[in-house]
């Protein structure tokens, strides 16, 4: 007797497990970022080379349009006017695609830069070309390790590995000078040793200068900080 290929019982699938679901609850509850297109190319029949033009929304009238697109653009770079940060666009993808990539590839290679920059939300000009910065020295770690993998030289891997080691070192010198200049302004006082002497009253708590921070004391000379 013939069994009939066409009438394959069907393969259960199974359940999420308890954590998989608890994944996937946790990461709808992340905010999420539209993604927005800033750069598309003027001729569509001939995307490898055409020209770049901004993508203001048919959809919208002109002046909604182009106050979207703008705020797009000045999200992505912290720049507070829109010729800064097109030329702050143009120099990072001259540094990530080094003039090869063109048309249809160099503008969603710009599109995907805003997105990513827009994500780490740069506050003004600075913050933006630090972001930027993070950005580029990234992608030529990634793509150095890369090569690292590929070749069979030793001598090749580890020229590519020592450079790829220097571009992470470069970019965590990077974020840590986003993040010292994000918190510019704030006084905190860093508290090593403290000598109670009798009579006296120790701190126990975070200290700051300027903020309502909840303390206790103990008194004598046997108190705990």
């Amino acid at each position: 007797m013939k069994t009939n290929l066409s009438q394959k019982m069907p393969i259960e699938k199974r359940q999420l497990t308890q954590e998989e679901k608890l994944t996937i609850e946790n990461m709808k509850q992340r905010p999420r970022q539209i993604p927005s297109q800033i750069f598309r190319v003027c001729d569509e029949e001939n995307q490898e080379s055409a020209a770049l033009d901004l993508a203001i929304d048919p959809d919208l009238s002109h002046k909604d349009g182009l106050n979207l697109l703008e705020s797009h653009l000045l999200a992505s770079t912290g720049a507070i006017n829109t010729s800064v940060s097109l030329q702050l666009m143009a120099s990072f993808s001259k540094t990530l695609t080094q003039g090869k990539v063109k048309g249809k590839k160099l503008a969603n290679w710009l599109n995907s830069l805003a997105q990513t920059m827009q994500a780490l939300a740069p506050q003004d000009e600075y913050e933006g070309q630090l972001i930027g910065q993070l950005v580029v020295l990234h992608e030529h770690a990634m793509d150095w390790l890369g090569r690292a993998t590929r070749t069979e030289r030793v001598d090749f891997a580890n020229v590519y590995l020592n450079g790829a080691s220097k571009l992470l070192t470069r970019h965590h010198e990077t974020l840590d000078a986003l993040l010292k200049y994000r918190r510019r302004g704030e006084q905190r006082v860093h508290v090593e040793h403290v000598h109670v002497h009798n009579g006296g009253q120790a701190v126990v708590g975070n200290i700051m200068t300027g903020g309502g921070v909840k303390q206790k004391t103990e008194e004598g000379p046997h108190a705990k900080v």
